[in-house]
């Protein structure tokens, strides 16, 4: 149907800036996750600017970013409906098979990965049933938090009450930063803490964006989002010359490159089908859960043969962790049993259409 796109199962409006970010944001998670490797893996300095201003500022707002969006098309899908606890439950169990799917097959995938070749990896496995229920490891704790989100976060009817809640958010996001960061908070409740007001913004925006055409009176507008990006890299660059750990000034940088990004993204096309970038956003889950398994599996490759240089390396590493995956969810897309370790909803909707074809 035109104009519409299924996510976690339900037909949506699609918007097309949604879709910008999220490509932007996997590709930025994707980017750092590897800068990172190759840091462990002793060809680039911790404390070398290089790394530590680009990795350090992408940590800032690449998560915060997906975490806006699921909270945008949450409230999106639910706008002007009442909520019940038992529509709620429904949709947290639907939740947990979107989500918990991918989340536990490739944690468990990784983990075993790891311990098989733990003389070769750079950081060792962690207990399994803590990694998998108390402690989620990079990049699938994302997956975790945003259950638990769906899990405490009813979707509103009344703008006036969602507004207060994101205001609490806020405050208690504010207190997290500043103080509650130095207690020893259960997993869980430390990324509840840190997320829940981006989610909130997302499910904000949903009853607040219109969409609309530029106009030259934007221009105010994108010249205040360039000052305040301008802000935000300004601060970062002079923080994050070295390794810094600072809850505050992380959310304060963040904060400062989220807003113009979003504005941008919401800017160049907010009206539009984009039929090419929602193709590339199908591909979203298989690249995000699989590129750190393509990358290791390529670096002791590499290793083996001989090759070891950093740009030989990153090159091959960065381009096949988002090739790879792309082409193992083509081949799985044809087949429910094997679409369903990425998109469970999805595969079950096709097995039974081909059940009753």
């Amino acid at each position: 149907m035109k104009g519409r796109c299924k996510l976690m199962g339900k037909s949506q409006k699609r918007y097309v800036w949604v879709d910008y970010i999220k490509i932007f944001a996997c590709l930025l998670v994707v980017f750092g996750h590897l800068y990172m490797s190759m840091m462990a893996g002793g060809w680039i300095k911790e404390t070398a600017r290089y790394y530590c201003w680009p990795v350090q500022t992408i940590y800032t707002f690449h998560v915060p970013l997906f975490f806006i969006c699921s909270g945008f098309l949450y409230q999106s899908s639910n706008k002007n409906k009442e909520w019940t606890l038992e529509k709620h439950v429904k949709n947290v169990k639907r939740k947990w098979l979107a989500l918990g799917v991918p989340y536990f097959t490739f944690s468990i995938i990784t983990l075993v990965l790891k311990i098989v070749f733990s003389s070769e990896v750079n950081n060792q496995a962690t207990p399994i049933l803590r990694t998998l229920f108390i402690e989620p490891i990079a990049p699938y704790w994302y997956l975790y938090t945003l259950f638990f989100l769906f899990c405490i976060v009813p979707y509103f009817k009344d703008k006036q009450l969602m507004k207060k809640i994101f205001v609490g958010a806020v405050f208690f996001k504010v207190l997290y930063v500043v103080w509650l960061c130095n207690f020893n908070l259960p997993d869980i409740v430390n990324k509840i803490l840190a997320n829940l007001v981006w989610f909130l913004l997302g499910m904000l925006i949903s009853e607040i964006y219109m969409s609309k055409t530029r106009r030259s009176s934007d221009l105010i507008k994108d010249w205040i989002n360039v000052v305040i990006l301008g802000v935000g890299l300004g601060i970062s660059w002079i923080y994050y010359s070295k390794p810094l750990e600072n809850n505050v000034l992380q959310f304060v940088i963040g904060s400062c490159m989220i807003f113009p990004i979003l504005y941008f993204f919401m800017s160049i096309s907010p009206d539009k089908e984009g039929r090419f970038v929602h193709k590339l956003n199908q591909y979203f889950m298989p690249v995000y859960v699989l590129h750190t398994i393509i990358a290791a599996m390529l670096r002791s490759i590499l290793l083996k043969i001989g090759i070891a240089n950093f740009l030989l390396h990153f090159s091959i590493e960065l381009i096949a962790s988002i090739l790879i995956p792309i082409v193992i969810y083509e081949i799985a897309s044809k087949n429910w049993i094997l679409l369903f370790w990425f998109e469970p909803v999805k595969a079950l909707k096709m097995k039974r259409k081909k059940n009753e074809n």
